[in-house]
């Protein structure tokens, strides 16, 4: 399991720990479930990989649906509505002409797993 410290911005002082398992495709929100379809966790899956960084519309097509030439589709922008709308709007950052981030760093596991 891989967990996350997330936040939207230092002046709110909001945080929340997200808890991803990719083998059980579960992800959790301060310990709540939070379901999910195949295609939004892979979409967070990717974003989790990077988090804290921009990730153009592009690559995360690329890397949540293996789309190689998405042309203008706003696939990822319906998906990323929907991430917020579950898990939490602060969670998640629109950089206006760049793409999304998860607004999320690292958290140390016991055992350093």
């Amino acid at each position: 399991m891989t967990k996350l410290l997330t936040e939207s911005k230092p002046e709110t002082g909001r945080r929340a720990v997200i808890a991803l398992s990719e083998a059980e495709r579960k992800v959790y929100v301060d310990g709540s479930p939070c379901r999910l379809t195949a295609q939004e966790f892979r979409l967070l899956m990717a974003l989790a990989n990077d988090a804290g960084h921009v990730l153009s519309r592009d690559w995360l097509l690329y890397a949540a649906w293996d789309y190689l030439s998405p042309g203008k589709s706003r696939t990822v922008d319906v998906h990323v509505q929907r991430l917020r709308r579950k898990m939490g709007d602060f969670l998640f950052e629109t950089v206006h002409g760049k793409g999304y981030k998860l607004c999320a760093i690292p958290l140390s596991l016991p055992g350093g797993m």
